[in-house]
């Protein structure tokens, strides 16, 4: 892949050139210092933006529209990544050598359609369309919380990162987007148009003189803002452990456990945290998977997973209410046994190939491409052949002493009482 960057200061362009793929990706990344109106806007505005605007007023207009394109697909994603909101518009379409060439121009005409005129006026966003799109992302939200286990992690995510980005998830803002109206919707939106960094990036085997000059077209209706704060969230210490636990109408149980890390270097957050995470519980071989579950059988699943930004690990896990004592002092053994050199030299070399396969798929996702030099812009991330190199070099010592520098801070229990009752 050849990697070429087009600063213009407004706005930066990476265009990444390779034949891998038949199609060409287009994504814009609007980035912003969190708030917490993000959480509560962006779900229905993604929702109103990339299905209808005012030229393709109903799904059927766009549908036949998109068809006369060979079909693009037009969609957004968001995520927090530390103290920043990143929200992504994604156009990907058939590369025009296979089909015509005004499929630059098409193409980019109706993503420009969609993001840039919207059904709104100075008014707000058109009331019914507004008021059904918005009872569909509400009802999506109240829906997915049926299930125990979302349930739990909503929960979870707002005690265990209680002051910083990470607390606030569309469940536990639901009261709010239930109050949002047509008109400070659009407020937003203008604002997200007008007062974000955004950069541009663009995968395929492309032909960059039609890609910049739609790109520049497309950007002279966007205004954007570069200044951002700090990305890393600051480290505050919980002196005491947080334990709760919660009785709900669910089969199963929900046992949700999280560390944080205290002091971590760069390499550390970037290397040796995944590859401690991989050997931990993210493998199925995995201290956690063997003493929790098939030594002892306490677990239906169990897993561990990071969120580098706090940074913080949680361990996941599916039990009986009946296993929540021992399942918790096994799980907090297992942790220990993080310290044991002979323990780690098991799977340390495994976890380190695991990690060198998952960086061989990345060749093979273009969201992971991308993603990988857009995070490159804000936070210095290397690139795969770097990462790979990096990964290669963490050893069991670098392992050993991040347990020095986690500490327990949250135990969660979802205790499923539909099987308690039913006795």
């Amino acid at each position: 892949m050849e990697h070429k960057l087009i600063d213009k200061k407004k706005y930066k362009i990476n265009l990444i050139k390779t034949d891998r793929f038949k199609t060409i990706v287009i994504r814009l990344t609007f980035i912003n210092d969190f708030e917490e109106d993000f959480v509560k806007n962006v779900p229905l505005l993604q929702k109103l933006l990339i299905t209808k605007s005012k030229k393709y007023n109903s799904n059927v207009k766009l549908v036949k529209e998109l068809e006369k394109l060979y079909l693009p697909n037009i969609s957004t994603s968001s995520n927090m990544y530390g103290n920043y909101f990143l929200i992504n518009f994604n156009l990907e379409f058939i590369n025009p050598k296979f089909t015509e060439q005004n499929m630059y121009d098409k193409s980019f005409k109706i993503f420009s359609e969609l993001l840039l005129n919207p059904v709104a006026d100075e008014d707000g966003f058109f009331k019914e369309i507004f008021k059904v799109d918005k009872k569909t992302v509400v009802s999506n939200i109240e829906r997915a919380n049926e299930n125990g286990t979302i349930l739990a992690e909503n929960i979870y995510d707002k005690i265990m990162f209680k002051g910083t980005s990470y607390e606030y998830t569309t469940f536990n803002m639901l009261n709010k987007i239930k109050k949002i109206t047509n008109r400070k919707l659009y407020n937003f939106y203008k604002k997200l148009i007008t007062d974000s960094k955004v950069i541009i990036t663009v995968l395929g085997d492309f032909d960059e003189k039609s890609i910049i000059k739609n790109i520049e077209k497309l950007m002279k209706k966007i205004k954007t803002n570069n200044k951002l704060n700090d990305l890393y969230i600051k480290e505050i210490e919980t002196k005491k452990v947080k334990k709760i636990k919660i009785e709900k109408d669910f089969l199963q149980s929900t046992l949700l456990i999280g560390y944080k890390f205290y002091n971590l270097n760069n390499y550390e957050r970037h290397y040796v945290l995944p590859v401690y995470n991989m050997i931990l519980g993210n493998m199925n071989n995995s201290i956690l998977f063997v003493n929790v579950r098939e030594k002892n059988s306490l677990c239906y699943s169990i897993i561990s997973y990071l969120h580098k930004m706090v940074p913080a690990l949680t361990i996941e896990c599916g039990i009986s209410y009946k296993n929540y004592d021992k399942a918790l002092n096994v799980i907090k053994k297992s942790v220990k046994l993080m310290n044991d050199k002979s323990e780690i030299k098991k799977l340390h070399k495994n976890a380190i190939n695991t990690i060198n396969l998952s960086l061989n798929d990345v060749y093979d996702n273009t969201d992971r491409i991308i993603d990988s030099y857009i995070y490159r812009e804000f936070d210095n991330t290397d690139g795969i052949e770097e990462k790979r190199v990096k990964y290669n070099s963490v050893s069991i010592d670098d392992i050993i002493k991040l347990n020095s520098k986690m500490k327990l801070n949250t135990v969660l229990f979802m205790e499923g009482n539909y099987e308690k009752n039913k006795i």
